[in-house]
């Protein structure tokens, strides 16, 4: 029972809960053998119904009932929810593991995928994983009890009972493992839908942006949607219809079942080998218990659904985790890269071979052609990767032997697009030093040239922003993730072109709260700006991942090269007039 292992897999701290459970649900079901028991007394005294007899027959069939009820109770109290705590549990490690993921994972999975497997998947399994359990073990256990019954009775009819059930078992089996492939179909389906409504939702802004478009563009939309909602179908189409057929040749192996055991012990009765009493106690017990395995028939699509779908989960949610090391940060903070070499897909080099040191306190400015990997340097600092090969160092250790908690708690990162939670200012800022008062929010927020527009907000700082901060603008964005980075005041600042998008109104007041997170740290800015370059300490300059030229501007600007060319283009476009 694969379902069963993997459920064991995540059971974590409810494993015992879940064995004892299972357990349960085979001894409720021992009550089969009263059953035989009960049926046999009653076929024996057909012809003397003496009270002595009828209170035996009644005791039987309550101490049945009462076994049944006392073990199924048992079961519910310590069971019963199990699965809820189970995925609860699981979405919180898997939450944790997200957190650590390399950023290589979320470029693998796409988003719709993920959510997925959050929501409907995890659901469904939530809903119907003890459903899946009991019925399974339910099958397996009345089958069990039911041949003790017939071995007890007759080893021949024993024997009969046993191929049935072999023929009955191999049935199910026949039926999840051909379905097995039209959930995998369907899964595909599904993702399929998620990825062309997240394109439509996310492509909207386009969409209107450009009303005068090429038609086929809107209509591609439109049609990638369609067919990958018409595929689902047809998968679910063709999932019930295999289930159908399966489940009728199921349903007709139990009756034959049944019907060939009734026949062959009254055969058995002819010959003399059973007394009449057992043959009856076999043809009666047989259509009953044989019948009661008609459970499977409705339980076999959650054995199908329910390992496909944690299998699902397993595919997705397997998340790599980035090696985490032992030491704390020390008080040495000089960067170094010494013949680092990186490649997203281990094919296409991003770095090559480079090496530069920066020190400690020091403002270093990247400047480069787009695409020559000036941010994936800051992700490799940030350890969103790791390295192919060579080595970045902190201090004198390298960068992995660090813990990762403790190396991104003395990073702040400013990213180019700036994403901000479904909540209030206040706590978008306090993201960052979830301690932090008031009172140092604001401190936070005046440094970094937001305060004025907050308090002139509705509900000031307690305003919603929406999701991913929509309600603002793209330099008030700005400004709120600077004063986040002010309020986590980690000695190491990581600014990624945090200047690049915004009008030149916004620029000189983010260049200021820059100005003003950057006072006493370490700063590492990806820059375009003349003036963010100029007063850099040093100035790396990349082209197609190498170091090509490494120094102040007033030295590089001398020098034949990128740095110079790129500064003259620069100043030629800032003296541009209409």
């Amino acid at each position: 029972m694969q379902f069963i292992k993997l459920s064991f897999k995540l059971a974590g701290q409810y494993k015992n809960r879940l064995k004892a459970g299972m357990s349960l649900i085979f001894l409720q079901n021992a009550s089969v053998l009263f059953g035989f028991f009960a049926l046999f007394l009653s076929f024996s005294w057909m012809g003397d119904t003496s009270n002595r007899h009828i209170w035996m027959i009644f005791g039987v069939l309550f101490a049945s009932f009462l076994f049944n009820f006392l073990t199924g109770w048992a079961k519910s109290s310590l069971s019963d929810g199990v699965f809820f705590g189970i995925f609860r549990d699981y979405r919180l490690t898997v939450g944790e593991k997200l957190k650590k993921a390399p950023m290589g994972y979320f470029a693998e999975q796409s988003l719709s995928r993920i959510m997925a497997a959050f929501t409907n998947v995890m659901k469904s399994l939530e809903n119907y994983s003890s459903m899946s359990i009991d019925f399974a073990i339910s099958g397996a256990s009345i089958s069990f009890f039911l041949l003790i019954g017939m071995f007890g009775v007759n080893v021949k009819i024993g024997l009969l009972t046993l191929i049935c059930l072999t023929l009955i078992w191999f049935c199910v089996y026949l039926m999840v493992n051909q379905s097995k492939k039209e959930v995998a179909r369907e899964h595909a389906a599904i993702t399929k839908v998620g990825d062309a409504l997240v394109d439509g939702i996310c492509g909207i802004p386009v969409l209107r942006s450009f009303p005068l478009a090429d038609a086929g563009v809107v209509e591609e939309i439109h049609s990638n949607l369609k067919n990958a909602s018409e595929e689902l179908r047809l998968s679910q189409v063709h999932f019930e219809i295999v289930f159908v057929i399966y489940s009728r040749i199921f349903t007709t192996v139990i009756n034959l079942s049944s019907l060939l055991v009734t026949l062959f012990s009254c055969y058995l009765y002819t010959k003399g080998e059973v007394l009449l009493p057992q043959a009856l106690t076999v043809s009666a017990a047989g259509f009953m218990i044989f019948g009661g395995l008609r459970q499977l028939e409705n339980a076999a699509i959650l054995m199908v659904k329910n390992p496909a779908n944690m299998q699902y989960l397993d595919e997705v949610l397997d998340i790599p985790e980035i090696s985490d090391g032992t030491l704390e940060v020390m008080a040495n903070q000089d960067i170094v890269f010494d013949r680092v070499n990186f490649s997203y897909d281990k094919r296409n080099p991003v770095l090559k071979d480079i090496s530069f040191t920066i020190p400690q306190g020091s403002k270093t400015a990247i400047v480069g052609p787009s695409g020559s990997g000036k941010t994936t340097i800051i992700n490799l600092i940030s350890r969103f990767y790791d390295i192919d090969s060579g080595e970045i160092r902190l201090g004198s250790k390298d960068i992995r032997d660090y813990k990762v908690e403790n190396l991104l708690r003395n990073l702040s990162l400013v990213f180019q697009d700036v994403y901000l939670f479904q909540d209030t200012i206040e706590n978008n800022i306090r993201f960052a030093n979830p301690q932090a008062s008031h009172e140092e929010v604001m401190e936070a927020a005046k440094k970094a040239r937001c305060h004025n527009f907050i308090t002139e907000l509705p509900n000031g700082y307690n305003t919603m922003v929406g999701e991913g901060g929509s309600s603002l603008s793209g330099g008030e964005k700005q400004r709120v993730s600077i004063a986040r980075a002010l309020l986590k005041n980690a000695p190491i600042i990581l600014l990624d072109e945090a200047t690049s998008s915004v009008d030149p109104e916004n620029e000189s007041e983010i260049l200021a709260a820059i100005e003003e997170l950057s006072k006493g740290h370490t700063v590492i800015s990806i820059a375009h700006r003349l003036s963010t370059v100029r007063k850099a300490d040093q100035i790396l300059v990349i082209d197609d991942g190498k170091l090509v030229q490494e120094g102040k501007h007033n030295d590089l600007i001398n020098k034949e090269g990128i740095y110079s060319a790129f500064i003259k283009a620069r100043e030629r476009a800032a003296n541009w007039k209409l």
